[in-house]
């Protein structure tokens, strides 16, 4: 095969750009704002005067104190500071000013609630997204602060490589936690699914001592009474959602593909919340704003003309 065929092929493989107009592009930053805004308060219950990080972990682990992010008074301050940011990055101002900051109290509150000795990953999916556009952001700045700006072509633009980088750190977290999945079961995953009957009957067991109560919908005890009769049926119910993690990648090849990505993922995680009692919300709601994206599904995008793709505020 010729190097002209590879260069075509690979053209063909290569993810398109989402074109997305300006009104739609603040509608899912405004979203995504709201989001980050409404999971900072959760951390604030955490702080422990004598011991505030008793685990540490990631970076807290290396020696790096993130008790700030448990002290009401100084996370006060610093969310004072936070709704200006999420301002100016909803309207696209700023934004190499706005995510940075973002990261970091994102990474600052996640990291020290682990630091108290229970981990959790939920909160994971609004950093990845937040990273990945930051990339995106500073990378752009820091090309005009050298004097070369970065000229977008072939239909990219500021705000598509924005919606591509969140797109991009979604199917990321998915494919990460399908392959780890494989390599931690040896391979083996879907096979031992045979046995989650058990696990479902421990995790409501879990949830009736925690809650004192295990109210469920009906479908959602039916499919777990049955799973935990009929083994099998495991496999043939849960399988097909780590291939929909392993293929979360091809939500990047477009707005229909993203849309059918994004509502499977959406219907896997509402099944696991209700049947496996894990409740993964921040996910749910990043697929519905950026891979099911109602706004331009309802026209937005075609209301206004794409942002121009190198303005000096991008």
């Amino acid at each position: 095969m010729s190097g002209e065929a590879i260069s075509g092929l690979l053209g063909r493989l290569h993810p398109r750009p989402p074109g997305v107009g300006r009104l739609e592009a603040a509608i899912m930053r405004g979203l995504f704002a709201a989001l980050f805004w409404f999971n900072l308060p959760v951390f604030e219950k955490f702080l422990s005067q004598e011991n505030p990080q008793p685990k540490p972990n990631g970076l807290a682990s290396w020696g790096v104190d993130f008790s700030w992010a448990g002290d009401p008074a100084a996370m006060g301050v610093l969310k004072a500071v936070l709704v200006p940011l999420l301002i100016c990055y909803t309207a696209g101002w700023l934004r190499w000013v706005a995510l940075p900051y973002m990261l970091v109290l994102s990474m600052a509150v996640g990291t020290f609630k682990n630091c108290q000795g229970s981990i959790s990953h939920v909160y994971q999916v609004i950093t990845m997204v937040v990273l990945a556009q930051c990339a995106v952001h500073l990378y752009i700045a820091a090309r005009k602060a050298v004097g070369r700006p970065h000229r977008f072509r072939g239909g990219w633009t500021p705000d598509g490589a924005e919606l591509f980088a969140a797109q991009s750190a979604l199917a990321a977290i998915y494919l990460t936690t399908a392959v780890t999945k494989l390599l931690r079961s040896d391979g083996g995953w879907i096979w031992q699914l045979r046995h989650i009957g058990v696990d479902l009957d421990k995790t409501w067991s879990q949830a009736y001592y925690n809650e004192l109560q295990t109210e469920a919908p009906a479908w959602a005890v039916a499919i777990k009474d049955f799973v935990t009769e009929n083994p099998w049926a495991a496999v043939l119910l849960f399988g097909p959602g780590l291939l929909a993690e392993l293929f979360a990648f091809l939500g990047l090849y477009g707005r229909r593909a993203a849309l059918a990505v994004g509502m499977l993922l959406v219907v896997l995680h509402v099944g696991a919340i209700y049947v496996m009692r894990l409740e993964f919300w921040q996910n749910i709601a990043c697929l519905l704003i950026f891979f099911v994206n109602v706004p331009y599904w309802l026209g937005l995008r075609r209301l206004q003309r794409p942002a121009d793709a190198n303005r000096p505020n991008a």
